[in-house]
């Protein structure tokens, strides 16, 4: 198959398995990460505070915020394992 094909395979695979919670707890990591930056690069002390808190101490509020920090949390997963297979065999980007 290859790591052309194990990639949708890897994403599709871990979404559909117990691996989903720990998808959508590295997607929340993310979110809450990329946010905090953002409001912390913008010069917001106190909304990087109130994001930060917002994004990792609550729950998310529907099932479309599940679904979407589970996803992310695949993608960037599945990226990251194409590269450790590539270097493996030895493709060089």
């Amino acid at each position: 198959m290859g790591i052309i094909g194990g990639f949708p395979k890897y994403i599709i695979g871990v979404l559909l398995s117990v691996g989903f919670v720990s998808m959508y707890i590295f997607g929340g990591t993310l979110i809450t990460f990329y946010n905090t930056v953002s409001q912390l690069l913008s010069g917001n002390f106190i909304n990087t505070f109130l994001e930060y808190f917002i994004y990792s101490a609550l729950p998310p509020t529907s099932l479309e915020h599940v679904i979407l920090q589970a996803v992310i949390g695949a993608v960037v997963a599945g990226v990251l394992w194409f590269i450790a297979m590539a270097a493996r065999i030895g493709i060089s980007f």
